[in-house]
């Protein structure tokens, strides 16, 4: 039998585990970086993505003062890296990006910096904010894309050589998933 009195404000959890980001802010100087598992392509033509921020995350204020950001895709060797910049502000620590063991490298651009152990980085100038309860959608057009050659494919990247990572919230803990695709070698 399905239960069905379950609290509403609840029913995100439900969509988990979430394809897991880091979006990069600011300048090489006065940088900011947060995991967010709350983001989506919007358009292809043009290409557009959505990243869902609260106002109370520092990357928010900075996001929207330069108007422009990078998504970063980690795999699922950056876990502990990914996960300390989810829960770190950068307001109470301004080294975070660096303590959590990102370097960060100048993007083609825009003036937010790209992470270098991402194999996968789209940079995005901001193009409209919608607020959608208690985030705001920072919609971003993607106007520069870096793939590292050794796991890009025909389509978009092999995802059995680059694991991405997904996140699901729990109350005790947090839980993290890898998508787990076999090579063709592997197949057979």
């Amino acid at each position: 039998m399905k239960e069905s009195e379950i609290d509403l404000k609840t029913a995100y959890r439900f969509l988990y585990p979430r394809f897991t980001i880091v979006v990069s802010s600011g300048t090489l100087t006065n940088p900011n970086a947060l995991a967010i598992a709350w983001s989506t392509p919007l358009s292809a033509d043009p290409p557009l993505v959505g990243v869902l921020i609260s106002e109370k995350r520092y990357s928010y204020e900075i996001i929207k003062k330069e108007k422009c950001f990078v998504v970063n895709v980690p795999n699922f060797n950056l876990i502990d890296e990914t996960h300390y910049v989810g829960r770190i502000s950068g307001r109470d620590e301004p080294n975070k990006v660096e303590k959590a063991g990102f370097t960060l490298e100048v993007s083609k651009k825009v003036s937010a910096p790209s992470i270098k152990e991402c194999k996968i980085n789209l940079e995005c100038t901001l193009t409209d904010i919608i607020t959608t309860g208690d985030h705001e959608m920072f919609i971003g057009e993607i106007i520069a894309i870096s793939v590292d050659s050794d796991i890009r494919d025909s389509w978009s990247y092999n995802i059995a050589k680059y694991e991405s990572l997904y996140w699901r919230q729990s109350k005790f803990r947090n839980d993290v998933y890898r998508l787990k695709v076999l090579n063709e070698e592997e197949k057979t």
